[in-house]
């Protein structure tokens, strides 16, 4: 029996120093899983942080090419401004795969709401750029006005050249006072039309474009009239100088027409409203979010460094 009693010590001492093996064992194999655990985790954040500062800097980067395309003077800068936009922009979808992997890993709920408030501000802001930037490349109302500025003004300087040769040779002579009066009205209501151009292609509003083209053809009415009279008082010696005239006012109205139908798109000042408008608003929200994540990332790496 008592042999018995000593053995059962010893397998009872034998347990204990078992047990206390193993959970040495257990202590060391915890204490290194948490210690991986915390390396991975902290390479989470730091990489959180650096993908979170790159969105950051390629939305902004996108807004400000974006602008410089809508802004542009020239078809070719427009292009090349619309073209870096977009690189920023896909810099930025590139960037928000990665983060979407490693805020998906981590399972934490702040992240997750973060990430999917940015993936709606992101998605809206994204199409938003796209017709801004379609717009702005059109560049319609630029061309309107360099349209108007050179093809129209030589034609209207032909047509005024054209009138004055009328005028010079009748001088002191009968019907002197009604040539020159007919041939002021053809000039003024001439020029009349090519004053309303830049007001038509600066404003936004169909009404006041309808506007703007009645009193444009209200003065073309004018002019042809005053065409009909000087055909009823020139002589043959004039009627080289009428065809001229006529011909240069003619080419003048092709060019006013299409000065009208390339403001009527008003691609540039349509981009420049939801720049300045929408895209302006929807801008600050997404880079708002982006702060917010930032903060939350920046405070979880302060607790895992403590």
């Amino acid at each position: 029996m008592q042999f018995l009693k000593g053995k059962g010590q010893t397998a009872f001492m034998w347990g204990i120093g078992i047990y206390a093996i193993l959970l040495s064992v257990f202590s060391i194999t915890a204490h290194y899983s948490n210690t991986k655990s915390f390396e991975d985790t902290y390479k989470d954040l730091i990489k959180k942080k650096e993908i979170l500062s790159q969105i950051r800097i390629n939305l902004l980067k996108s807004v400000e090419m974006e602008k410089d395309a809508v802004m542009a003077l020239t078809d070719e800068e427009s292009q090349d401004f619309a073209d870096q936009s977009t690189v920023a922009s896909s810099a930025v979808e590139q960037n928000l795969r990665l983060l979407h992997t490693l805020t998906d890993a981590s399972h934490l709920q702040d992240e997750k709401k973060l990430i999917a408030e940015f993936d709606s501000c992101w998605m809206e802001l994204h199409k938003l750029d796209k017709t801004i930037l379609e717009l702005a490349v059109q560049n319609t109302n630029l061309k309107a006005s360099a349209l108007s500025r050179e093809k129209g003004a030589e034609a209207m300087e032909r047509f005024e050249h054209a009138l004055k040769e009328i005028g010079q040779s009748y001088t002191d002579i009968p019907n002197e006072g009604r040539v020159e009066k007919s041939i002021g009205n053809a000039l003024t209501n001439g020029l009349k039309i090519y004053n309303l151009h830049s007001p038509h292609i600066a404003e936004s509003s169909d009404e006041k474009m309808d506007k703007i083209e009645a009193e444009m053809k209200a003065e073309e009415n004018d002019v042809l009239k005053s065409f009909d009279e000087l055909s009823g008082i020139t002589g043959e010696e004039h009627r080289e100088s009428l065809s001229k005239a006529k011909k240069a006012f003619s080419d003048f109205m092709d060019v006013t027409t299409m000065v009208i139908k390339l403001s009527r798109q008003n691609s540039n000042i349509k981009s420049l409203e939801i720049s300045l408008g929408r895209k302006r608003k929807v801008t600050a929200q997404c880079d708002e979010v982006l702060a917010a994540f930032q903060e939350t990332v920046q405070s979880r790496n302060f607790k895992a460094t403590r």
